[in-house]
C-alpha cells in the first residue's frame, strides 16, 4: 500500500433477533452508504447477524450459521459490488461445536475468522464453545494489518499488546456492550489504542434486545488514544479518514534529541514474569 491515507468505518445498527436474512438484507445498505462515503473497511457489531440475548444453547444454534456457507459467499458478492470489506460478528456453527465469531470478508470471500476466547456470562456467550488453538486473529486488509478481538476481549490487555507487536495498524472490536459497560466505552477504548499505537475500531448497538439495552458509543480511536468520533446513541455510520503510518510510528516526540519516548523499543520482556 502507497498511501497510506485510508477511510474506515463503524456501523452501530440494529440487529433483528434471530433472523440471520433480514440482518444480511440490512447489511446491504450500510455496505453501499459506507463504500459512498469512501470506506474501505466497515465494522459491524458482535453477533449481529445472529443477535445475542438467547436464553439457551439450542436458541443459539438455531440461528448459528457456517462460516463456509451462502451467508458468507452473498456477503462476498456484496463487498465486491460495492468495493467494501466488512468485518462481521455472527454465531457460527462448525460440526458440533458453537462459537461467538467474527469475519474479515472481502471480493474474495472470508479473509479470516476470529472466534472470541474470553467468554462472560451473558447472552450467547453462556452457551458457546472455547475454540482451540492459540494463534493471533491478524489478517491483510485493503487498509493495512488488521486485529480482531471481540466485546469482552477489551479487558484483556494481553490481546491487544500482542496484536500490536506482529504489526496491527488497526484492532476491529464488534461489542454488545450493555449500558452497564460504559466504562470500556469510555476510558479502556483510549487507554488501549495509546497503549499500543494502534487504531481502535468499536462498533456497538445502541437498540435493545431481551432485556438488555445496548450503550452505543460505537467510536474510532487514534494511536494517541484521541477520540476521532463517537456516535453516542445515533443509529447509521461513523466514518474517518485516517493515516496508517501513524499506527507504524511508535514513537513520541516533544523535542527531538532531548524528548523521546519509545515504549515498543524500551519493553523488556525477560522482565515481565509471575513467580
Amino acid at each position: 500500500m502507497t498511501d497510506t491515507i485510508v477511510t474506515v468505518a463503524v456501523a452501530q445498527v440494529p440487529s433483528k433477533f434471530g433472523d440471520v436474512r433480514a440482518n444480511l438484507d440490512a447489511m446491504d445498505g450500510h455496505m453501499r452508504e459506507a463504500a459512498a462515503a469512501g470506506a474501505k473497511l466497515l465494522v459491524f457489531p458482535e453477533c449481529h447477524l445472529s443477535g445475542y440475548m438467547f436464553d439457551d444453547r439450542a436458541g443459539a444454534r438455531g440461528a448459528a450459521i457456517s462460516a463456509e456457507g451462502d451467508e458468507m459467499r452473498e456477503i462476498a458478492a456484496r463487498c465486491a459490488e460495492h468495493g467494501i470489506e466488512v468485518i462481521v460478528g455472527f454465531l457460527e456453527a462448525s460440526g458440533d461445536k458453537l462459537y461467538n465469531s467474527a469475519a474479515v470478508v472481502g471480493a474474495n470471500g472470508v479473509i479470516g475468522i476470529h472466534r472470541k476466547r474470553h467468554l462472560p456470562f451473558l447472552g450467547a456467550d453462556r452457551f458457546v464453545d472455547e475454540p482451540p488453538g492459540t494463534e493471533l486473529s491478524l489478517f491483510e486488509t485493503s487498509v493495512g494489518k488488521v486485529g480482531v478481538a471481540i466485546c469482552y476481549e477489551i479487558r484483556f490487555p494481553e490481546i491487544m499488546r500482542s496484536l500490536a507487536l506482529e504489526g496491527a495498524d488497526f484492532i476491529a472490536l464488534p461489542t454488545n456492550w450493555p449500558v452497564q459497560s460504559a466504562i470500556l466505552a469510555e476510558q479502556f477504548t483510549r487507554v488501549r489504542a495509546a497503549e499500543n499505537f494502534i487504531y481502535l475500531l468499536v462498533s456497538n448497538r445502541a437498540d435493545e434486545e431481551g432485556d438488555a439495552t445496548f450503550l452505543g458509543q460505537s467510536q474510532i480511536i487514534d494511536p494517541l488514544g484521541a477520540v476521532v468520533g463517537n456516535s453516542g446513541r445515533t443509529q447509521g455510520l461513523l466514518t474517518a479518514s485516517v493515516d496508517v503510518a501513524r499506527a507504524r510510528n511508535k514513537t513520541i516526540v516533544v523535542k527531538a534529541g532531548e524528548f523521546e519516548v519509545s515504549p515498543f523499543k524500551d519493553r523488556r520482556p525477560a522482565t515481565y514474569r509471575v513467580s
